[in-house]
């Protein structure tokens, strides 16, 4: 019987370790998910700080462009209307085509209007003097479709701004920068039939010694001057909408963002 009772309380001092040992195996598993949960937690909130970083640069680039293409379009049409205004004048000058003359027998100063209607000369034409026998202006016909269109097309890019309508910045830039060989040409002609080269040849076919005459069509020549400025202009639109006209992008990012 005594060794019955020992027996018998070996037997349960065995089992109560066995408990011991059972209840702890949870007890360990439940800290290693706790852990597991913690460490998930700590990574995800680290991604979402970096995805919340990635975010704000992207927004604050879109920012930055959107303020950027702003100016940009505030100088493109300040730029415009300076043009306009320029090739406004270069049409009247050259059309109006005002400037003096100097009558060779007394050597008095005589008012020249050399309008469209007077670019050829015309022996009934009284009002120009025999010695603008070779006036033949052929080029200031091209001259003045040249200056004609520029103005049509920049006042008509400048009412589709106002009026909203979008263009390309391909569009803008081929415009822009097509103009400026065309008013350089205008610029070079204007220059040249300021001078009035016509008497030159009248001179030297006559064999005239008394060369004196001056003439100087001073409206021409302002038209050219003109045409210069308003190259500088064309070619100044031309390179900021090609580094600063992107407008279209900035809307995707925006988009995306």
């Amino acid at each position: 019987m005594k060794f019955f009772a020992l027996s018998e309380g070996s037997i349960h001092h065995v089992t109560s370790k066995t408990a011991c040992k059972s209840s702890s195996v949870p007890a360990v598993a439940s800290s290693s998910k706790t852990k597991m949960e913690a460490t998930d937690r700590k990574v995800s909130t680290g991604t979402l700080n970096r995805l919340i970083l990635v975010a704000q640069a992207l927004e604050s680039e879109v920012e930055t462009r959107r303020n950027d293409d702003i100016s940009a379009i505030k100088i493109t049409f300040s730029i415009r209307v300076a043009n306009t205004i320029l090739l406004l004048l270069i049409n009247i000058l050259l059309f109006s085509g005002f400037g003096k003359y100097q009558v060779q027998k007394d050597g008095r100063y005589q008012d020249l209007m050399l309008t469209a209607d007077k670019w050829t000369y015309d022996s009934s034409n009284d009002e120009l003097p025999e010695t603008f026998a070779y006036l033949r202006l052929s080029g200031q016909y091209l001259s003045a479709c040249i200056t004609v269109f520029l103005l049509f097309s920049t006042f008509f890019l400048q009412l589709l701004h106002l009026c909203g309508i979008s263009i390309s910045r391909i569009t803008n830039m081929c415009y822009s920068f097509g103009a400026v060989p065309f008013t350089l040409f205008v610029f070079g002609l204007e220059m040249h039939y300021s001078t009035c080269p016509w008497l030159d040849e009248y001179f030297i076919s006559y064999s005239m010694s008394d060369m004196s005459s001056q003439c100087a069509i001073n409206g021409w020549a302002l038209a050219g001057i003109f045409s210069l400025l308003s190259c500088g202009l064309f070619v100044s639109e031309g390179i900021i909408t090609a580094f600063f006209g992107n407008s279209h992008a900035t809307e995707n990012k925006e988009t995306i963002v």
